[in-house]
C-alpha cells in the first residue's frame, strides 16, 4: 500500500469510530403530493365564492342574538351577483390578519356593521361546515382537490346583496376595514371587472 492509501484507510478508520449512530439503509417513503398553500388559498377562495351562488337561507342579525343561530326563513334574493366577505381563521396568510391571530373573530360585530349600511339590502353568515358541504357538492368530481382540503381549510364568511344602484366599492371598503375580516371578493370580478 501508498503512504496516501495508508492516510485514507486511517482518516476513514477515524471518521468511522466517530459515528455514533448509523441507521440501516430504507427505501424511500412515497410522498404526498404537495400543493403549495397558496394555490390551496385560491382554490379554497374560488369555490367559497362559488358556493356562493348556491345557498338558501339568510341569517339577520337584527332579529337574532347570536350569530350562530340558525338562517332566519326567509326568501333570497334572485340576483347571483353577492359580496362575499371572508373571516381570518388561525393562521392565515392575510396581512390583515396577522393582528388577529390572539384575538377572537366577533362575527356578531362584524355582522352588525355590515347590516347596519344603508346600502345592504340582504346579509347571510355562512360557517366552515356550510361552505365545506357547498364545496364538496361543487367539486365531486374533483378527487385531487376533494382529498386536499379540509373543513379546516374553508373561512367562515358573510354573504351580501347591495341595495339596487348601492355603490358597491364603498361597501368593499368598509367591509375590508373592519378587524377580522381576511379577503373581500366582488362576484361581479369573477365574471370580469
Amino acid at each position: 500500500m501508498t503512504a496516501t492509501e495508508n492516510r485514507l484507510r486511517e482518516s476513514l478508520s477515524a471518521a468511522a469510530a466517530t459515528a455514533v449512530d448509523v441507521r440501516p439503509l430504507t427505501l424511500p417513503v412515497r410522498r404526498r403530493l404537495r400543493i403549495p398553500m397558496l394555490l390551496v388559498a385560491a382554490a379554497v377562495t374560488m369555490a367559497a365564492v362559488g358556493v356562493g351562488f348556491v345557498w338558501a337561507g339568510q341569517l339577520d342579525p337584527r332579529t337574532t342574538t347570536a350569530v350562530q343561530a340558525s338562517p332566519q326563513a326567509s326568501p333570497v334574493p334572485q340576483t347571483q351577483l353577492e359580496i362575499s366577505v371572508f373571516l381570518c381563521k388561525e393562521n392565515d396568510s392575510f396581512p390583515q390578519c396577522k393582528d388577529s391571530k390572539n384575538k377572537k373573530i366577533d362575527r356578531a360585530k362584524i355582522a352588525e356593521a355590515l347590516w347596519s349600511r344603508p346600502d345592504v339590502e340582504w346579509l347571510q353568515f355562512e360557517n366552515a361546515a356550510e361552505a365545506y358541504k357547498n364545496f364538496r357538492d361543487q367539486n365531486k368530481n374533483n378527487k385531487v382537490m376533494l382529498s386536499s382540503i379540509r373543513v379546516e381549510d374553508m373561512p367562515e364568511s358573510f354573504r351580501i346583496l347591495p341595495e339596487q344602484g348601492a355603490g358597491w366599492d364603498a361597501i368593499i371598503a368598509a367591509a375590508k376595514a373592519l378587524p377580522g375580516v381576511s379577503n373581500v371578493v366582488d362576484q361581479r370580478c369573477v365574471w370580469g371587472c
